[in-house]
């Protein structure tokens, strides 16, 4: 039988660190008793590592009608982990150092971006970041070269809206999930205006930390003790390693013109001014340290923006300009090329769930989405943007009840599960050929799983 579904099984699943991350925190009180469970090639399975996959999915859905086909599940998809891990080795799939430092960096910056700050993360971890990324880093190389092997297998599989509507048409009434009642929201934000007094004396200030450093003071004890960038502050102003195009254009600049030690004169970018000291040069990657500075918004300026966005919304009520074109022509930020669409940092699509809502956008608390009806526009809402405190319009674009899984309102929902579910063939069949000629070893304690694939070898 077919089930709707992305991925559970036959996923490379792994790849998603930030579930990683949650499942460290989540799991910390527990004690995992270890020990491996599976080797694959030359590639081990332990204990812990599908106690703590098994936990988060727990976490996820609650209780489980049956744990131990759960958790079988979970291993079946570690095993095919492992198997293309191991395929990756035969091929001699290299991963630089360079890859593994740029991956670990990003999926830190997406961890701190969903726990608000540096500080909640790691207390959330219970580990620094330089212990995170210690302790991840062999995982991000494995993910690596698995994915690689993934976009060998499936890369340029596609799927033609025939094939939709079949796999739709292919799944029992009865098994057809209920999807929960869901929102799309667009928003036309306005930050509020900085004078340049602001600008200046903030200037000033950099310019007395850089003059300070050339004549002995360390660039990291003033980055701890003045940047407005908490996440890297802690570290003394270290970024780690990035790449050309990880981050905006006057930045990346000045920090790829530096010479090692060297120290920048004072650089704007959208996040307030900056002063950069290359740390090192590694191929085409720079680590530096920065010191940024936010010029200070006053309550005055605040309510500017706050009137600024209801005379919008006046215009709007009045027909003389469409939400759309607001967008185009207000928005003070990234998404007005997007239409405004708000995306959900959790699953990086445009929908949110009723109850997803206040964890996933700020200050939502203060909005009754539920009386709304789509085409509805709130009043300027406050919230802290990742530039600065500003005011944004939210218009209700779609509002969808509860309702089963169907092809006029699900289209795109079904069309990942159809393709999703022709990958997963396309791996099975692999897999299957590739286990005949593979050293495999299940523990005696997990021989009893009901494998859709012969790791047993009956």
């Amino acid at each position: 039988m077919k089930s709707f579904a992305v991925r559970i099984l036959f996923v490379v699943c792994i790849l998603n660190l930030n579930a990683g991350f949650a499942q460290q925190a989540d799991t910390n009180d527990y004690q995992i008793i270890d020990g491996v469970i599976a080797v694959v090639g030359r590639n081990m399975i332990k204990e812990s590592e599908l106690e703590t996959s098994f936990l988060q999915a727990k976490s996820q859905v609650g209780i489980m009608e049956n744990a131990f086909d759960t958790r079988c599940n979970i291993f079946e998809s570690m095993l095919i982990n492992k198997l293309m891990l191991h395929q990756a080795e035969i091929d001699s799939i290299e991963v630089t150092d360079e890859e593994i430092t740029r991956e670990l960096d990003s999926r830190i910056k997406q961890m701190i971006r969903m726990y608000g700050s540096q500080e909640v993360m790691e207390k959330m971890m219970k580990k620094s970041v330089s212990e995170i990324k210690t302790i991840y880093r062999d995982l991000i190389r494995e993910n690596i070269m698995i994915a690689q092997i993934d976009q060998k297998l499936t890369g340029t599989i596609n799927i033609t809206p025939q094939e939709v509507v079949d796999f739709y048409q292919s799944i029992p009434q009865d098994s057809l999930p209920v999807i929960e009642q869901e929102y799309r929201f667009a928003q036309i934000v306005k930050l509020p205006e900085i004078s340049d007094e602001e600008k200046e004396a903030v200037k000033s200030r950099l310019n007395d930390y850089r003059e300070r450093i050339l004549k002995g003071s360390k660039f990291s004890t003033l980055a701890t003790l003045y940047s407005d960038d908490p996440a890297s502050a802690k570290q003394g102003g270290e970024l780690g390693f990035f790449s050309r195009g990880d981050m905006v254009a006057e930045f990346e600049n000045a920090a790829f013109s530096l010479q090692e030690g060297e120290i920048s004169p004072i650089i704007e970018t959208q996040y307030g001014f900056h002063i950069i000291q290359l740390i090192e040069r590694r191929g085409n990657q720079v680590n530096c340290r920065h010191i940024l500075l936010q010029p200070k918004i006053s309550e005055l300026q605040m309510e500017q923006a706050r009137k600024e966005l209801s005379d919008i919304k006046d215009e709007i009520a009045k027909g003389e300009i469409t939400f759309e074109d607001a967008v185009v022509k207000y928005s003070d930020d990234a998404s007005k090329i997007n239409g405004g669409v708000i995306v959900n940092p959790y699953n990086a699509s445009a929908s949110f769930s009723k109850d997803a809502i206040n964890e996933t956008m700020q200050n939502v608390d203060k909005v009754d989405f539920d009386t709304m009806k789509e085409g509805d526009i709130t009043e300027p809402v406050r919230f802290k943007s990742d530039l600065a405190d500003a005011y944004r319009l939210i218009k209700v674009t779609r509002k969808t009840s509860a309702h089963k899984v169907n092809l006029t309102e699900d289209y795109d929902k079904i069309q990942e599960s159809a393709l999703n579910s022709k990958k997963t063939d396309i791996i099975k069949e692999w897999a299957e050929k590739r286990i005949k000629n593979t050293y495999i070893n299940i523990n005696p304690e997990y021989r009893d799983c009901n494998f859709k694939l012969n790791w047993l070898k009956k």
